[in-house]
């Protein structure tokens, strides 16, 4: 929280109101956590669930795998030791993964920085991308995967965290410069989209509505036929790049062949297909699509009517006598991009999250559909989030259902009463919700909303009836956006599935370090790796007489008679944070609370308002 205030207090331009911010800020938030208030019933049965689930991940926590489905927002519960079968069998595939001895972190990482340099010395781009795109502390992205519990026996569907790893920042780039491929007439932004397209449409005779679907998109995309495919449609890619065909083919390259990941303790290669979480995959996979409909659909002789696509979900009005022949030329065009069909059933296709009627006369209509795998949850009412975030997730869901629906009329709005009651959304609360869209102008009458710009965002965390009250004085000084998150997060209670990180492979962190001869240690806070920070504490300590000066650790070292030692394999992370300002807040406060039990300097918290001083400790 006070991280999270300062972060706020340096928007403030004139320095004596920023402190009188901060003042207010600090003030508000000691009030609030010194107000002892009865505990409400609501309050009671939360704590309760609370410590129960706790005890249940207590007692079955090695057993037992907790983790969000891969659709419906649901939370599944499944044996570690099926969790793991699957996965195991998962890696197992010989065609697309295969096992390597060794860590490629550091090889992807050399590839990706010569890339860089090769970049910014032909122009491509200026210091300030070079920058970003330079990784000195990359981690091996980490497999998991998603149970789908919408198919038979449940398979997992395999999912690689690339937050972090060598080549993520090349990926984002790159994927940024193929954007312009994704403009196709066959892609369709959401249901919504769908849904105005389909509207009133009159099928001819004979048409049906089916639904396409590929199997395992991302892991069966073919990447040599990606590569050729960009290649033959980089014309539509220069004009938005200084890059020259070919260095732009060998960034594309890097990023489709370079992928890996770690899983179990061990490394595996990606030999085909993209992986679901690098941020190159979606618009790879889009341009293969793309050429597959044009070379299957678009100069065939079949009778289709309309063709959309929203990832790999594909839509199509086709002549009844044309739908075999179809399935059969999309399904021939590449033995690994396999597709499933579904037709309409009693005239009527689910689709997205929306169903696609037939009306009579063939008119077309369509209403909101939530799938039998859906859960149906949404934030509850009765949740730690702001009222604000509560209230805009149910005014969303209204304007979202009725949106998809044709004709609203009282079914709709019964569906829309029971999912809100559902999530404990009051009677009262669900009236206003209804009428107020109710009163809101058809879209077609709408005055075109003037492009403003938002101001600046930052976080809050919020402790109710406190974090209300700061973000409203804070709006007295600023205009900074404050978005509000909770303190306690349902999160706590799953399984962690991806590999964790030994300590010196995180980034980010404030660290302490004990001292081996005394009750004293040292705190400090890095963006690299620790273990390459470790490393250069343990350089400098070697001769502590010189560089006593860099830090109090050495002069401690240097200080003492006989010369202490640091114990560096016991090392211990005290918190992580990427944003650099909250990180350099959270080490001054850390040496702050610990003082003078470390051997830091007192220095070390100068940037450190008084005003905290009462906060520090609680």
């Amino acid at each position: 929280m006070i991280a999270d205030i300062e972060d706020i207090v340096k928007t403030v331009a004139n320095r004596n109101e920023a402190e009188i911010l901060r003042a207010d800020l600090v003030n508000i938030l000691k009030n609030g956590l010194r107000r002892t208030k009865p505990t409400s019933p609501r309050d009671r049965i939360l704590a309760g669930w609370t410590a129960e689930a706790e005890k249940f991940v207590k007692e079955k926590g090695k057993e037992v795998v907790i983790i969000n489905a891969d659709k419906g927002n649901k939370t599944v519960i499944m044996r570690r030791s099926e969790y793991d079968d699957k996965m195991r069998m998962l890696v197992s595939d010989e065609s697309t993964y295969k096992r390597s001895s060794r860590d490629p972190t550091s090889r992807v990482q050399t590839q990706n920085n010569t890339l860089v340099k090769m970049l910014t010395a032909k122009g491509y781009i200026g210091e300030r991308e070079k920058r970003a795109l330079m990784c000195y502390s990359g981690v091996p992205p980490r497999l998991y995967g998603l149970p789908k519990v919408h198919k038979d026996n449940v398979p997992l569907r395999p999912v690689v965290s690339f937050i972090g790893s060598p080549n993520y920042g090349m990926a984002k780039f790159v994927s940024s410069l193929l954007s312009p491929l994704s403009v196709c007439h066959y892609n369709v932004r959401d249901s919504r989209e769908v849904a105005e397209l389909v509207k009133g449409r009159v099928l001819p005779e004979g048409y049906r509505i089916v639904s396409l679907d590929v199997v395992s998109l991302f892991t069966n995309v073919p990447v040599d036929f990606a590569l050729g495919e960009i290649d033959r449609r980089f014309s539509e890619v220069e004009p938005h790049t200084k890059i020259t065909k070919e260095d732009f083919l060998k960034l594309v390259e890097f990023c489709l062949t370079s992928g890996y990941f770690r899983y179990d303790g061990e490394f595996f290669l990606q030999l085909d297909g993209v992986a679901m979480g690098s941020p190159i995959s979606p618009i790879v996979a889009d341009v293969v699509l793309q050429r597959l409909l044009d070379e299957t659909l678009g100069n065939s002789r079949l009778r289709i009517e309309c063709v959309k696509k929203y990832v790999d979900d594909l839509l199509v009005f086709v002549h009844e006598d044309d739908i075999e022949d179809m399935l059969v030329r999309v399904n021939s065009f590449h033995p690994k991009l396999q597709f499933t069909l579904e037709m309409e059933k009693d005239n009527m296709l689910p689709y997205l999250d929306m169903k696609i009627h037939r009306d009579e006369g063939n008119v077309l209509s369509t209403t909101w559909y939530s799938k039998p795998c859906a859960s149906g949850r949404l934030l509850n009412f009765n949740s730690g989030h702001s009222f604000s975030m509560i209230i805009n997730v149910g005014r969303n869901l209204v304007k979202r259902v009725r949106g998809l629906t044709s004709k609203v009329d009282a079914d709709v709005n019964s569906k829309l009463n029971a999912s809100l009651k559902k999530n404990d959304f009051p009677p009262k609360i669900i009236r206003k919700l209804l009428s107020e869209h109710d009163r809101q102008r058809p879209s077609g009458d709408r005055v075109p909303a003037v492009e403003v710009d938002p101001g600046p965002f930052r976080s809050l965390v919020h402790i109710p009836g406190v974090s209300e009250k700061m973000k409203k004085r804070i709006a007295k000084s600023t205009d900074v956006n404050i978005c509000l998150v909770p303190a306690e997060r349902v999160k706590r209670f799953f399984t962690r599935v991806k590999d964790k990180l030994p300590d010196g492979l995180c980034s980010d962190v404030v660290y302490e370090i004990p001292c081996r001869d005394c009750s004293l240690s040292y705190v400090g806070t890095t963006g690299r790796l620790l273990k390459t920070r470790l490393q250069e504490h343990e350089r400098s300590c070697r001769d502590p007489e010189k560089n006593k000066g860099l830090t109090s650790l050495c002069a401690h070292v240097s200080d003492t008679d006989p010369q202490h030692s640091f114990a560096f394999e016991n090392t211990k992370v005290l918190d992580t944070h990427r944003v650099y300002s909250k990180r350099m807040m959270l080490e001054m406060l850390f040496i702050k609370r610990n003082l003078p039990r470390v051997v830091n300097n007192r220095s070390d918290v100068d940037g450190l308002s008084n005003v905290y001083a009462g906060l520090v400790n609680e």
